[in-house]
């Protein structure tokens, strides 16, 4: 999908085009809502360019894609509820981090399941985004203490079928971002329910290409904006 932006009223004639990556599938950062992309990361990236004069294109990819497409310089940013992680600042730069979240692992609200010692995890199937940060964690945490293997885990395109495969009883647990959790209860009415919230801190940014022209420039509009409307676009977006 190719979703194209418009010129604000500042441009000018020779304003750059700014090539966008994301994941619309990722709320309440990037998603789709009647036809268009929305979301907490969208509504900065618009605001981003309305007032510095850019005009931009979106393509949208599976999250691995997307990482690939600004790692690789076929787009000059990526936004769709990117974790800042060291591996990933190895082939791409981030912008300051605008928000920060924690985790939690869900089940649907009538298998009601309850993760009391991590123990348990064995007896469950997870699920999440090829790509995802989750992994990573898997990896270096819990796969050393023999909590969980990360050959266990089941890969996904997107999050959402994920979750489909949850809706469908072919999958137990999904990993999900917590703000993505309270907009599926809040706003989309799913029927799921956290299992366990896992004791770690997320920080998200937006993604750019290395040695970036622009990412200078977002991290001053990020502090123009300020915590607090960064965090009432996000209440407006996950209800």
């Amino acid at each position: 999908m190719l979703f194209l932006g418009g010129r604000s009223k500042s441009d000018s004639k020779g304003s750059k085009i700014l090539e966008a990556a994301i994941s619309p599938t990722i709320p309440p950062f990037t998603f789709e809502e009647n036809g268009q992309v929305v979301g907490v990361d969208m509504e900065i990236f618009k605001g981003f360019c309305e007032t510095r004069g850019y005009t931009y294109k979106i393509k949208a990819y599976d999250f691995e894609g997307m990482l690939g497409a600004v790692a690789s310089g076929q787009a000059d940013v990526a936004f769709s509820g990117i974790s800042i992680t060291p591996k990933r600042l190895q082939v791409m730069e981030f912008s300051n981090p605008y928000t920060q979240n924690g985790w939690d692992l869900v089940s649907l609200t009538k298998r009601n399941i309850r993760i009391t010692n991590l123990s348990q995890l064995k007896n469950y199937s997870i699920g999440f985004p090829a790509g995802a940060v989750f992994m990573a964690y898997i990896k270096n945490d819990w796969e050393p203490k023999g909590i969980y293997s990360a050959s266990q885990v089941k890969l996904y395109p997107s999050m959402s079928e994920a979750l489909t495969d949850l809706n469908n009883g072919n999958l137990d647990l999904v990993f999900v971002d917590s703000s993505m959790l309270l907009t599926y209860i809040n706003k989309m009415k799913m029927p799921l329910t956290s299992s366990y919230a896992v004791p770690y801190e997320d920080k998200l940014g937006f993604a750019f290409v290395k040695s970036s022209p622009i990412r200078d420039d977002f991290n001053k509009y990020l502090a123009e904006l300020g915590p607090e409307k960064i965090q009432a676009m996000e209440e407006k977006w996950s209800k």
